[in-house]
């Protein structure tokens, strides 16, 4: 098997795990505290993730390709990357336990102190484990990775469940505070496993100094880092902060137009924890072989070879947009059963509809900006993303009070910055040069749309009468899955000696 392939199976693998575990964590919670208390959740981590990017920034993208070119250089940088993170996190981890009411009112929620305040132990281990991560990618030690964010992932949704059951009776804004605490947990227990696991995979790199390095060269070095980790972190900065400004807008439209305060968060939860969580789940596959092409696409460019970087650039995103409109068509026709059997509810089931189409964007923006990052092209992405958010933004804020537009008001917003930001990004690549062949995805997209139409129209013919409903729902996903997983695999076969050659 291929080296690139075997990653690439170890990463989707190790995704896959990761979301179902923490699909089921997710379930757990929303069974557990409603509809309102998973919005509740939603809000604090909007908070959480536009904080810790503010910390981490794009030192572990970065860290990564220095390491990919020198580990030992990449092992010299860590350790002073490291003590920079510690300093930041520990002053952001103070301040956020000490001004949590404040941040909580500023949210717009006062319910959400006790949550802010347990987020705060987090932001100081989290950044030295991405950090981590970003070196051992650097190393395409995936195994270990994803060895690690398996324990991450089992550890922090035990740790929440448990949590959020002994805390409930104290009510929902205390159960999902301390279920949050499981992220610290889970973020401690990874970190030292991944200490302990650097010292095995990578010995001898790790006891390297950078070799005669000079102080001007080490300056200069620094430079080049802190400006690329500058340029990265706004890109990914602005995903988080549009999601805070989601948090505080949305709600607070939805009580504009006429709703209650828990029934806006309660919306907000069905959205944001429900709905997103659905179409997100496909962008494991994508978001893996984004994960493992960037080290190689990065080579390519580096080393010139130009034709070869166009080349996996064009298969992938072809790939993509393949399984893109596959997940989604799927999504879309089933969201109403997806609602109920997951979420034992059909109330988001609409939003869920609304939102089938991220699969497809998420996936082609995820690959888009590396390969953009890969051209040394980072400005790209981030002036996309600003240009997604003024736009989504006004829209949000417009449709939702509109009567009747209280899922697809946000809906509308979340695929407008999707949307404009892939746009961007592919118009930057150049098609021309890409080499993308329009005609062949016309073909997928119809082809696909027969296949489900063919497969609808059988599970509802006289002779399905007599089948559960259960059973003609679980015959028509695997109908439909099994015959778009054979055309994915028949598609694939001419990408396979593209993808995944060796450098």
């Amino acid at each position: 098997m291929p080296l690139l392939l075997k990653q690439l199976a170890i990463r989707t693998g190790s995704i896959f795990i990761v979301k179902i575990m923490g699909l089921i964590g997710r379930i757990s919670l929303i069974r557990l505290v409603g509809a309102e208390g998973i919005g509740l959740y939603q809000i604090a981590y909007s908070y959480y993730g536009l904080a810790l990017m503010v910390i981490v920034g794009g030192f572990p993208t970065v860290l990564a390709i220095l390491t990919a070119k020198d580990p030992a250089q990449g092992w010299f940088w860590f350790r002073r990357i490291s003590l920079l993170l510690i300093g930041l996190g520990g002053v952001i981890s103070y301040v956020t336990f000490l001004l949590s009411p404040q941040i909580a009112e500023l949210l717009g929620n006062p319910d959400l102190h006790f949550a802010i305040r347990c987020i705060a132990p987090a932001l100081f281990v989290v950044p030295l484990l991405s950090l981590l991560r970003g070196y051992l990618q650097g190393l395409e030690r995936y195994s270990v990775i994803a060895f690690s964010e398996l324990i991450e992932q089992a550890v922090r949704m035990g740790a929440l469940v448990v949590i959020v059951i002994l805390w409930l009776p104290q009510g929902s804004p205390i159960a999902v505070g301390g279920g949050i605490l499981g992220t610290f947990l889970a973020a401690l227990v990874s970190f030292l496993l991944l200490i302990f696991a650097c010292r095995l995979v990578q010995q001898d790199s790790l006891d390297k100094v950078y070799p005669h390095q000079q102080r001007t060269d080490q300056n200069s070095m620094f430079s080049w880092i802190l400006h690329t980790s500058l340029i990265i972190s706004f890109t990914r900065l602005l995903v988080p902060l549009s999601d805070c400004i989601d948090a505080i807008i949305i709600p607070n439209r939805l009580q504009a137009a006429g709703f209650t305060a828990s029934e806006a968060t309660s919306i907000f939860g069905i959205i944001t924890g429900m709905a997103m969580i659905v179409v997100y789940m496909p962008t494991i596959v994508t978001a893996a072989l984004s994960h493992t092409l960037t080290m190689k696409i990065v080579s390519d460019w580096k080393e010139g070879q130009v034709a070869k970087f166009y080349e996996r650039t064009r298969c992938a995103l072809e790939l993509g947009w393949v399984w893109g409109c596959t997940s989604g068509i799927l999504i879309f026709t089933y969201s109403k059963y997806i609602s109920w059997y997951i979420f034992g509810t059909y109330e988001a089931s609409e939003a869920i509809r609304y939102l089938a189409a991220v699969p497809l964007l998420v996936g082609l923006r995820e690959l888009t900006t590396s390969m953009l990052w890969a051209q040394e092209r980072k400005k790209v992405p981030l002036v996309g993303l600003i240009v997604g958010i003024c736009i989504a933004i006004p829209i949000q804020y417009f449709l939702v009070v509109v009567p009747g537009f209280s899922y697809a008001g946000p809906s509308a917003g979340i695929l407008c910055l999707e949307l404009v930001t892939v746009s961007w990004n592919i118009g930057a690549l150049k098609l021309s040069r890409v080499g993308i062949r329009l005609k062949p995805l016309i073909f997928d997209m119809i082809l696909l749309l027969i296949l489900m139409l063919a497969v609808t129209l059988g599970m509802n013919s006289p002779m399905t009468y007599h089948i559960s409903n259960i059973f003609q729902l679980a015959l028509g996903i695997t109908l439909y899955s099994g015959g778009a997983g054979l055309y994915i695999f028949w598609r694939s076969r001419s990408m396979n000696d593209v993808l995944f050659q060796s450098k």
